[in-house]
């Protein structure tokens, strides 16, 4: 069973006035809101604190924001904000994340506060999650580890930038341009054009761009907390990869969690199918916890799952699939799932016609070749594999073809690729579904194994 889930501290600025100018600030009011909305939304307790504690002075009050506008009805929230804890008595331990909004006010009493650099080094040396957008890092500016160096050095993030800043006319107002202080601690900042949402994720530290930032930040918050409150559906955390390899870290997430996994031209659904695939043909355990909960999450079936592994035992071996039994028996024991959620083991079969359209072909390929070298293959083949496995109803016949493809191209086994190839076109796989499925793999099973398969897809195509 999974643990309550540790409130997320959100903070605020208590400072009223832009240094010397006279002018009104304080924090912005929608970039609290609207990670908020998000936090909440997600079964994620939130707590308010501000600097000096009671009520904090407030910027960017806008109640046509929607997310503004349900807050600021919320009887709860206002009093929650007239009545927010005092940063210096806050207890860490009770928190999961701490995420410090912004607005002008921050630049004034962040950064020098005792009460801010404790709780960030108290919370993020426990394991939990620092965040914070567009003028909140400021809080990060002198931010120190127990070891003394900065919490930031060395790590991804960014903030309000310094061209953000003069574009509102503040260089000369504000006590340091923060994106050129963060840099001086030794942060590597990653700017965005001016006003464009951009978040940036190192590990547990979360940091937002400007006000359009705010929900991205709280999202990511979200999904760190609940990664860390829930049992664990990874063998590796994207912290454990950053701290062997910052890039590796930073490529996975950019470019296969945000990017390849993003891309149309091949469902959600299409894309666990093919990862599965993947790992149980290869025997990657590795990925095995991550992918089959991530599956599981997104719709795909127990029974489902169940005739993938079964099926690829065909076509892998049994000691594949049984490596993949040994992850999935703890992950259906955790979820609850029984034999009343598998497959059948005598359902009603498919017509082979349907299954299998190219039979005739097959069978007189067999009877010709594997027949005469080996007649207890040619009847496993003909009986067990086609005549059993193939027409199972409990995997439909795009999917079983897409994985069986899938297979095929990550092992390198692309003798009998083409034969599969037209089955599967026959099936509802399109070309432009097969080019989009060799990128996918050769994330999973590397470049030289998609680039092998390059050339039979390519014959294969022109053929037709």
């Amino acid at each position: 069973m999974a643990s309550p889930i540790k409130p997320a501290l959100c903070v605020v600025s208590s400072h009223p006035v832009k240094g010397d100018s006279g002018q009104a600030t304080g924090f912005w009011l929608s970039e609290l809101t609207h990670a908020l909305a998000v936090l909440e939304d997600a079964g994620i307790p939130t707590h308010l604190a501000s600097v000096r504690g009671g009520q904090p002075p407030i910027d960017g009050f806008d109640l046509s924001d929607k997310v503004n506008a349900r807050y600021w009805n919320d009887t709860a929230f206002r009093t929650a904000l007239a009545h927010s804890r005092c940063l210096a008595d806050v207890d860490t331990s009770r928190y999961s994340a701490v995420f410090f909004a912004g607005g002008h006010g921050t630049m004034w009493d962040f950064a020098d506060s005792p009460a801010v650099q404790r709780v960030i080094r108290e919370i993020y040396e426990a394991g939990g999650v620092v965040a914070a957008v567009c003028h909140g890092p400021a809080a990060l500016v002198n931010a120190r580890l127990s070891d003394g160096s900065y919490l930031v050095a060395g790590k991804r993030l960014t903030s309000f930038t310094d061209e953000e800043e003069a574009e509102v006319q503040a260089t000369k107002v504000v006590p340091f341009l923060l994106a050129s202080t963060l840099k001086q601690r030794g942060a590597h900042h990653e700017p965005a054009p001016n006003w464009s949402a951009n978040v940036v994720v190192d590990g547990r530290l979360v940091t937002g761009q400007n006000p359009a930032s705010a929900r991205g930040v709280g999202e990511a918050i979200r999904d760190l907390v609940k990664a860390a409150g829930e049992p664990k559906h990874a063998a590796l955390s994207p912290g454990e990869i950053h701290s062997v390899s910052p890039i590796l870290a930073q490529y996975t997430y950019s470019k296969i969690v945000q990017d390849l996994w993003q891309r149309p031209g091949l469902s959600r659904k299409d894309r666990y199918m093919a990862t599965m695939a993947t790992l149980v043909a290869r025997a990657q355990t590795i990925g095995m916890l991550h992918y089959f909960n991530g599956a599981l999450n997104d719709g795909v079936t127990p029974g489902e799952i169940a005739e993938l592994v079964t099926h690829l035992a065909f076509y892998a071996g049994w000691p594949n699939a049984f490596s993949a039994v040994d992850i999935l028996k703890d992950i259906y024991q955790e979820r609850g799932i029984g034999t009343d959620q598998l497959p059948e083991l005598s359902p009603k079969l498919l017509p082979i016609g349907d299954a299998v359209p190219d039979e005739a072909a097959r069978v007189a390929f067999i009877k010709e070749n594997v027949a005469p070298v080996s007649a207890a293959l040619q009847h496993y083949t003909d009986d067990l594999l086609y005549h059993e496995v193939w027409l199972r109803p409990g995997l439909a016949l795009r999917d079983r073809n897409l994985a069986t493809i899938t297979a095929l191209i990550a092992t390198g086994q692309t003798t009998f690729l083409p034969f599969y190839l037209n089955r599967a076109i026959e099936k509802g796989v399109t070309r432009d579904q097969v080019s989009e499925l060799l990128a996918h793999v050769a994330f999973y099973a590397g470049w030289p194994v998609a680039m092998t398969a390059v050339g039979v897809v390519k014959q294969f195509f022109d053929g037709k």
